[in-house]
């Protein structure tokens, strides 16, 4: 009885060890804004100029860095139900550091970062909204992780009648270490009515991605034909905006990089193994229950 009770036991254990370990793994995306923001009137001279476009910003901007993550411990089978029980650590979290709204034509500061070993969480995340980049970083070292870093920036700004201009930047993605390749697709989002806008590349399991985007506030200048959006070699995002109405048009910015690792689910074999513990576990509890009533 004992032998069998051993191998059972032995079974369970491989199936969690299997689950809460990894090797490193690495994600990452990252914006790049490509010759700077558009150059609308921004009301301060040293930065306004004869080549300012035909419109302004219309607030400084909102900058905003979040990063979270929490190790799966282990994973088990409940012997009585049959249902996973996952085992997670504590929940590491930060947000918004040293945030500030940079000069003019730049998109400001802000940081967020969990270290990593030694701490709360084994994974180290980091967001960052840097002047002219956004960037996403989570990398798990000796455990499995549920974790998430994002790093956004927001602006609103005004278009002048008959004119147009064009947000653009370098958009890459990298991936190490996860059984999943990096399958990158760019998509284009056009919004009921026309009001809203996004292209996006990113991973089609959703891992990693990089978005730019626009939503119309005003719709007094009319909404025909105001996104039009162009990809090019090397992740280059172009998202141009025109106003072809005889009125203002107002609207917002958007730009956004985004690192999600889910809540693995357990490989085939380590359910066998898993599963096998199990049906061991029962057999070796039926044959005592057998024993005790004879």
């Amino acid at each position: 009885m004992k032998t069998f009770a051993h191998v059972a036991l032995a079974a369970l254990a491989f199936g969690s060890a299997s689950l809460a370990q990894a090797s490193t793994a690495a994600y990452s995306a990252n914006f790049a804004l490509e010759g700077g923001l558009p150059r609308l009137l921004t009301g301060n001279p040293n930065f306004d100029g004869p080549d300012s476009l035909d419109g302004r910003w219309t607030t400084i901007g909102t900058q905003n860095a979040e990063v979270r993550s929490r190790d799966l411990l282990s994973t088990s089978i409940d012997a009585d139900t049959g249902a996973v029980v996952q085992n997670w650590g504590n929940t590491n979290y930060s947000a918004n550091k040293n945030r500030s709204s940079g000069p003019p034509l730049s998109m400001g500061q802000s940081v967020a970062h969990v270290p990593g070993a030694g701490q709360v969480s084994q994974t180290s995340a980091f967001a960052g909204v840097n002047y002219d980049r956004l960037t996403a970083q989570v990398e798990q070292n000796t455990l499995l992780s549920e974790s998430t870093a994002a790093a956004t920036w927001q602006r609103g700004f005004s278009l002048d009648a008959h004119s147009s201009f064009t947000f653009s930047g370098i958009a890459t993605l990298g991936l190490g270490g996860d059984a999943g390749p990096l399958d990158a697709i760019t998509t284009f989002d056009l919004g009921a009515g026309s009001s809203f806008a996004s292209l996006t590349l990113g991973d089609v399991l959703g891992r990693v991605r990089t978005s730019i985007g626009a939503t119309i506030s005003d719709m007094q200048a009319g909404l025909g034909n105001i996104f039009s959006y162009s990809q090019g070699p090397n992740g280059l995002l172009s998202l141009t905006i025109t106003n072809n109405g005889d009125s203002e048009l107002r609207g917002s910015l958007t730009a956004g990089s985004y690192v999600s690792v889910a809540a693995p689910v357990p490989e085939p074999e380590v359910w066998a193994s898993m599963l096998l513990g199990l049906g061991l576990m029962g057999s070796v509890l039926r044959k005592r229950a057998k024993t005790a009533t004879a």
